[in-house]
């Protein structure tokens, strides 16, 4: 095997070994959203004194991203901590660098796996190349896999990086701002639990709303077109 062929086993194996860690270990107990809460509850106020934490936060979520650990895990403390405002832009510092990380290790360790499918390969890497940021757009607007599923996955298809990147800080930024302004409001005792998951739920209504109305627009009007191009060719001429 070659260098580089190691080298991706390597990387591969580092990164299957934090997953585990972090998903099969005692770890996993301290990663939840009660641990979470708990820790906010006592440590806020002194969290907020430190001048380095939010470098902290936004390595945390980056290196987060790469080993799979939920986002939320994150972006709630941030809002809580700091408030929405700040809380939003640490989070998505630390998201856009987690994304962009994990996405360049999927480029690497996919490199070269759809030509390895000949012309459905192909065919993939033609619509990847289409339509990469309207993709990640609607990807990332949506609830569905992991964070860090699209981010391997945008990487392994070969999604060129500036369609990823700017879907990515688009798609995602709706979310981070509604999920660090109800932690906000609910540390601040302006919101209970149940208005936090209202909002949360209203969000996902109206993400979804944004998504599906333009691709059934788009969907009459290609239809209409046809039915009209139709009528145009029975015409009698």
């Amino acid at each position: 095997m070659t260098s580089r062929t190691w080298i991706k086993i390597v990387v591969l194996l580092v990164i299957a070994a934090a997953v585990a860690v972090v998903f099969f270990s005692p770890l996993r107990h301290q990663l939840t959203f009660a641990k979470a809460r708990d820790w906010v509850h006592q440590e806020r106020e002194h969290v907020r004194g430190v001048w380095y934490a939010p470098v902290i936060m936004v390595s945390a979520y980056a290196i987060g991203c790469v080993v799979v650990v939920p986002a939320t895990l994150f972006i709630v403390p941030a809002g809580a901590i700091w408030g929405w405002k700040l809380g939003s832009v640490y989070a998505m510092c630390g998201a856009m660098l987690g994304a962009s990380a994990s996405y360049f290790v999927g480029r690497f360790l996919g490199h070269g796996i759809l030509d390895k499918f000949g012309k459905a390969g192909q065919i993939v890497a033609r619509q990847v190349d289409h339509a990469g940021f309207h993709t990640m757009l609607i990807v990332r607007l949506i609830p569905g896999p992991p964070f860090a599923v699209w981010n391997y996955g945008a990487g392994v298809a070969g999604v060129r990086f500036r369609d990823y990147f700017f879907g990515t800080l688009i798609g995602t930024l709706p979310a981070h701002v509604v999920f660090a302004y109800s932690a906000d409001a609910l540390f601040s005792g302006k919101m209970t639990e149940g208005q936090a998951l209202r909002q949360l739920i209203i969000l996902a209504a109206l993400l979804l709303t944004l998504v599906l109305i333009p691709t059934i627009v788009k969907k009459y009007m290609r239809r209409g077109n046809g039915t009209a191009a139709g009528m145009s060719d029975d015409a009698p001429s």
